[in-house]
């Protein structure tokens, strides 16, 4: 179970650097790629927001994880900078969890969730959003 957790945790970290390497070669972002790291970026807060609180309170009642209309710098390197570090954030949160933590549960207006079960839907949409990058930069 704990290596499932540290792999989770892995696929985390291991998207900024792949995000880098994408966009390497590239100047300015195009519209497109620069909308989709900022949404990569505030769903990381959105995910961090909703771990919090599955940490902090017992069984909390959690509204669908919405992000409203992401606000992109104009800067490519402000806009990796703020990925980096609310990324930075999320992990540092997951690392210091304890085995019960990642077995926390939250409710949804449908459903039961375990943090755990939160931790992977996130990785999902960021392997989602990092090949839609790929298909973007033509890669």
């Amino acid at each position: 179970m704990l290596d499932n957790y540290r792999d989770l945790i892995d696929e985390l970290l291991g998207a900024p650097s792949t995000l880098r390497s994408l966009l390497g070669g590239q100047g300015a972002l195009s519209p497109d790629v620069a909308r989709l790291v900022a949404e990569m970026r505030d769903r990381d807060q959105a995910v961090l927001n909703r771990l919090q609180r599955m940490t902090r309170e017992r069984e909390p009642y959690l509204t669908p994880l919405t992000t409203s209309e992401p606000v992109i710098p104009e800067s490519r390197d402000e806009l990796l900078q703020s990925f980096d570090a609310v990324r930075s954030e999320l992990v540092s949160l997951l690392m210091n969890l304890t085995l019960r933590d990642w077995e926390r549960v939250g409710h949804e207006p449908d459903a039961e969730i375990r943090l755990a079960d939160e931790v992977e839907r996130h990785v999902e949409f960021d392997e989602a959003h990092l090949r839609k990058i790929r298909a973007a930069l033509g890669a």
